[in-house]
């Protein structure tokens, strides 16, 4: 879901970006977002179960894009389901299904048949679930209605860590996170081991990222948000704010994590904040006020505050699970919302192990145990023989890297086509056009997955040959005109 509305009010301070200007950077990519996009032009197959690797090409043409410009991209995959998160979401389908009949005690009569019609609409939407929506698509294509059907797939598809392993499989440098891959970027780039991240999701600002490309698009344009440029933006000022006024602003507004009070979006909690400095004194300030706090508000408000705060993530350097920054010693031991702590850490950071299940996954050529694998040693596993593992000459500076093993890629490098100039002169990027609307679907494909540990995997050669066929050319028009739009899924 994201922060609702936040890109818009900050675009002021968002400039226009190429990839270019990160050569020689390493960058977190958040590769869902990528893997939804690229599935819209295949997701007949994919529901199928039909072989395809269009979903992969999207996601390598990119790759080999970053690459073509001197950047060392580090592709961060979604791991398990956070507590917190699953909490949160249940809360909000409830509050979807019993928000229409509280309506209706304060409409007149004419106007309770519309909110009824909602109401069926709400009971409809909550039920749709991907095996329906694969079968109502099987049932549009009998019928001949194949743009209904196209449709259908679109939401039957379903990014799981079967078609990530895919990529993973590629000759790219990965690492998947225990649950949130939002957080596990955050520590990355907080801990100096990324220079900048990729990624289409808002949370990254409060979760405290300090350089983000948003909206990068297939030529390499994109726009950045700086943390050190807040103190300018002019839609709404943040003179005095500190980091933890940013993040208690963004949570008031509604987050993944808790759902906002009514009337209460970004501007309103931006002033509240402003005036009182801090969450505690803002709740106490609206139990005198018309608005009706519930009974767990604030202690579901920390807990908003921990998940930001302290998420659990994966440390490549250390091979172990750490948390985003330092816990306080006075929080008590009940923090499973945080994520437990994952045994098979080191497995499923490496893409040994599918998050969900803790089972290992059954790979070409290869048998693999169908019982998870435990105590195993910190070190990496190659998909091909050992003849086929090289070692990378790596800068002294970067320590992180000096972990990595390679991977040997399981095809010939794909097909890829570096731009000569963008189509239109001299920015494809329109720093006006992050409307509310795009924020929230574009920010959302990814926010459907979470993950855990092991060190970062890197290809044999960052460098790459222009070749032909640019495989985003191939997608029919209707797929580029989505692809351009907000993405389904991820704020």
């Amino acid at each position: 879901m994201g922060i609702q509305g936040l890109l818009p009010l900050l675009k002021s301070i968002m400039l226009p970006i190429h990839i270019k200007e990160l050569e020689g950077s390493f960058v977190a990519v958040d590769t869902y977002s990528w893997l939804h996009k690229g599935a819209l032009s295949c997701s007949t197959q994919l529901c199928k179960g039909s072989p395809t690797s269009r979903h992969i090409e999207y996601c390598m043409h990119r790759v080999n894009l970053l690459r073509h410009y001197g950047v060392k991209p580090i592709l961060v995959f979604d791991g398990g389901l956070l507590p917190m998160k699953i909490e949160q979401e249940n809360k909000r389908a409830r509050c979807q299904l019993c928000s229409p009949i509280l309506c209706i005690l304060c409409l007149r009569f004419t106007e309770i048949l519309v909110v009824f019609q909602i109401f069926l609409s709400t009971i409809a939407s909550l039920g749709v679930t991907r095996k329906e929506n694969l079968a109502r698509a099987l049932d549009h294509e009998s019928n001949g209605n194949s743009t209904a059907a196209y449709e259908c797939y679109q939401k039957a598809v379903d990014i799981s860590p079967s078609i990530a392993l895919q990529l993973i499989q590629e000759n790219v440098s990965y690492v998947v996170a225990p649950y949130e891959a939002d957080a596990q970027m955050t520590f990355l780039a907080i801990s100096k081991q990324v220079d900048a991240v990729i990624t289409e999701d808002s949370d990254l600002i409060p979760f405290g990222c300090h350089r983000i490309i948003f909206k990068m698009d297939k030529y390499g344009q994109g726009v950045e948000f700086q943390r050190s440029r807040l103190q300018q933006n002019k839609d709404i000022s943040f003179a005095g704010f500190t980091n933890e006024m940013l993040l208690e602003m963004c949570i008031f507004s509604g987050c993944d994590y808790l759902q906002s009070l009514p009337g209460m979006g970004l501007k309103r909690a931006h002033a509240l904040i402003t005036k009182f400095k801090s969450y505690d004194k803002v709740i106490k300030h609206l139990r005198y006020s018309i608005v009706s706090i519930p009974p767990l508000y604030e202690e579901s408000f920390k807990k908003a505050i921990l998940t930001f705060r302290h998420q659990r993530v994966y440390d490549p350097i250390t091979e172990d699970i750490v948390h985003l920054s330092d816990m306080p010693g006075n929080l008590g031991n009940d923090l499973d919302f945080l994520g437990p702590y994952p045994s098979n850490r080191i497995c499923i950071a490496r893409g040994d192990l599918d998050p969900f299940t803790q089972m290992a996954f059954q790979l070409q050529g290869e048998t693999v145990s169908s019982v998870p694998v435990l105590n195993v040693t910190p070190k990496f596993k190659n998909s091909k023989p050992e003849s086929g593992k090289k070692k990378l000459d790596l800068p002294v500076q970067k320590n992180l890297l000096t972990k990595y093993f390679c991977f040997a890629s399981l095809e010939a490098k794909r097909n890829f086509r570096a731009p000569r100039s963008s189509p239109t002169s001299p920015s494809l990027v329109d720093c006006t056009s992050l409307s509310p609307q795009d924020n929230g679907s574009e920010e959302a494909s990814s926010s459907n997955t979470s993950s855990s540990s092991a060190s970062l995997v890197v290809s044999t050669d960052d460098r790459n040959t222009p070749h032909s066929n640019n495989v985003e050319s191939c997608f029919p028009d209707g797929v580029h005109k989505f692809m351009e739009s907000p993405s389904p899924g991820k704020d």
